[in-house]
């Protein structure tokens, strides 16, 4: 009976309130799991050395032919779904037989800019120096234009901006087109200049002068085959060379072909890499605009590539390992390393659940990818056809896919997804279940899961307390006195067991939704209505309201600042609660919540948190040093407007959801 009774207690214990860090780099409590290939294609399409593009229902894969055989680079597009090839379309001006410019999807939009596309496009570059733009449902090439290809062409990455123009390395400098119609807008080319493979990064500075007023400055960033780093201004004019071995007194030669990686107010990082070893470099602008060198870190030899765009990512990989810095008091630190090796390729990252994971390449004879929460637990994806690989993984949070030399392609994801799948695919190409092509399947069987029971409460919750019954029966008939004390403590142990389960089903079953609107506190939506305009009809919208006295570093009064749209508005009449705002655009899935959506933006504005375990659910204490508690604030949020009703990790989302997080008295 004893021991009986020590395990229902330690059972007790385990479902207690503790503390529990979760803040960026904390440990994961389990091994990530892979969902199983649902299909997989020969795409004899050559070697395919970028991510495959996962949007809308459709996987598409570029591929740089066979010059031997006479096939054509080019892309081809497969509904997520079943496999069924859906277009395929080749560029026939390319005969390098590699591509590695990443492919990049450009959204339809509504707004009245000139160069909002009417469709979804895919866009890329090829090493025929081409850069080119595709119907996303059709493949039909919409533009292209033709750029200078002295030896690789266009071999790295652009991105988009907010106000819908491409901007997009050359070989022998950028190019900067209208999204609709690859209309030229601004043009750098230097036949003195040469790039590989080095993606673009963005810059961006924020002043405020004497009066408050803040003034935001940008552009881009481009690192060349002699080790320069070349920052362009957001009309891709050139405003300085940066000779970045000589900055780091470094000699011999030296090539960067990476995404340089501007972290605001802590430099840029850059990966140097030559002969048998690389460098990481940190450099930054002193207050007279001349570069500085803050550090220099010796790494082992190949040079991996991030995505190209704002600095999000610091991870640097090559042949021995990869790794993740941090920065703290102005120190570079190890953050994380992990073991994988032969990383030559693109470094990417993909939505596991509620948290971010790390895919890695890894460039051998039998090549997989090495996809990773933490130090100690990751998982290797295996395809069934073995060859070296360079190619990242493609994911939209529910599908998963990765593609190799070989030519093979595979796609997972998990089979209760199928549906959504299913009607995303549909709603895209316009068809119907009569209409899935040439290589249709049917569905996936899929166990229902359990569900409540009709009256909306489990009838589990009701097994404690019956629990606690018997014992207090049995405890009854009980002879022996200490026997009977016993029996009465595992009773009650049963009854504290039931609480601590109402409390989560509490959450899950029987709480109602919030109304919208209703709490009163200020959305977003209202002191910047531009910002919320801009969501995608598959994203949600979250910003974290910060009252004077704890705003993080770099938001000043009055500030809404939406990285992914690169842009800061001024809040004309701010609140002592939204002294100013961070925000972010977040693609949604079926498993999003609350607290993955919050914990990806947080991760993106690389802002340190605390999340704590509560007996009603996980809990956002703090945010950087809006410390939960301080002055009687704590962090607490608002669906749509209206007080969230149960914890963030049972709150579920779905497309155009508000989600505003509030440090407020007296909300705990």
């Amino acid at each position: 009976m004893r021991r009986v009774l020590l395990v229902l207690a330690l059972f007790l214990f385990a479902a207690l309130p503790v503390d529990a860090s979760e803040g960026r780099h904390a440990e994961w409590v389990d091994d990530p799991i892979l969902p199983d290939v649902q299909w997989n294609a020969s795409v004899d399409i050559g070697h395919i050395s970028t991510a495959p593009l996962v949007k809308n229902g459709l996987v598409m894969v570029k591929g740089g032919g066979d010059p031997m055989t006479g096939e054509g680079a080019g892309i081809v597009a497969y509904r997520a779904d079943t496999g069924a090839e859906i277009w395929r379309t080749v560029h026939t001006a390319s005969e390098m037989g590699f591509e590695i410019a990443p492919l990049m999807h450009i959204p339809s939009s509504n707004e009245s800019n000139t160069c909002s596309p009417q469709t979804d496009l895919v866009v890329t570059g090829w090493t025929s120096g081409h850069l080119s733009a595709y119907e996303l449902t059709t493949g039909i090439e919409i533009w292209n234009q033709s750029t200078s290809a002295p030896m690789w062409g266009i071999t790295g990455g652009g991105f988009l901006t907010a106000q819908n123009e491409i901007v997009w390395p050359t070989e022998t400098g950028v190019l900067q087109v209208c999204a609709n119609n690859g209309t030229i807008l601004n043009i750098h080319d230097d036949s003195n200049l040469q790039t590989y493979r080095a993606n673009l990064g963005i810059w961006m500075e924020m002043e405020t002068d004497v009066n408050g007023t803040i003034s935001t400055s940008m552009g881009w960033l481009q690192g060349t085959e002699s080790a320069y780093l070349i920052r362009y201004d957001s009309n891709s004019t050139p405003i300085e060379s940066i000779d970045i071995p000589t900055l780091a007194n470094l000699s011999g030669t030296w090539r960067i072909r990476s995404t340089p990686v501007h972290i605001m107010e802590q430099g840029v990082l850059i990966h140097l890499h030559t002969q048998g070893e690389s460098k990481l470099i940190r450099m930054d602008w002193n207050e007279s605009g001349s570069p500085v060198l803050l550090d220099v870190i010796s790494l082992g030899p190949g040079t991996a590539t991030t995505p190209a765009g704002m600095g999000f990512l610091p991870v640097f990989a090559g042949s021995n390992d990869a790794i993740h810095y941090g920065i703290v008091n102005d120190s570079m630190f190890e953050s994380i390393r992990w073991n994988a090796t032969q990383v030559v390729g693109e470094i990417s990252s993909i939505q596991w659940g509620e948290v971010t994971a790390i895919c890695l390449p890894q460039n051998s004879a039998d090549g997989s990818w090495h996809i990773a929460i933490d130090v100690n637990h990751s998982i290797e994806w295996v395809p069934d056809q073995p060859g070296y690989l360079t190619a990242g993984c493609g994911s939209d949070g529910m599908v998963h896919a990765a593609a190799n030399d070989a030519s093979w392609l595979e796609v997972r994801y998990a089979p209760i997804d199928w549906n959504s799948i299913h009607s995303l695919t549909d709603s895209t190409l316009g068809t119907g279940d009569n209409e899935l092509g040439t290589n249709d399947t049917t569905e996936p069987e899929i166990e229902p899961a359990p569900g409540p029971e009709e009256n909306g409460i489990p009838g589990i919750i009701w097994l404690p307390f019956f629990g606690a019954i018997i014992f207090a029966i049995f405890a009854q008939f009980a002879v022996d006195l200490e026997t009977r004390r016993l029996i009465r403590i595992g009773a009650v142990i049963m009854v504290m067991l039931g609480l601590v389960m109402a409390g989560m089903i509490y959450n899950t079953e029987i709480v109602a939704p919030p109304e919208e609107d209703s709490s009163q506190r200020t959305r977003v939506q209202t002191l910047a209505p531009e910002i919320t305009q801009n969501l995608d009809e598959n994203e949600a919208l979250i910003a974290f309201h910060f009252p004077a006295s704890f705003a993080p570093q770099g938001c000043s009064p009055g500030d809404i600042i939406h990285i992914e749209e690169t842009i800061s508005t001024i809040i004309e009449n701010s609140s002592p609660a939204s002294h100013c705002v961070i925000v972010s655009h977040i693609e949604i899935h079926s498993e999003s919540t609350v607290q993955s959506i919050t914990e990806f933006s947080l991760s993106e504005y690389q802002y340190d948190y605390e999340i704590e375990q509560q007996i009603l659910g996980l809990f956002l204490r703090d945010i950087e040093d809006a410390t939960g508690g301080a002055d009687g604030r704590w962090w607490s949020y608002d669906l749509n407007g209206g007080y969230g009703t149960v914890g963030m990790a049972e709150q579920a989302l779905q497309p155009g959801d508000h989600v505003d997080w509030h440090f407020d008295v007296g909300q705990f």
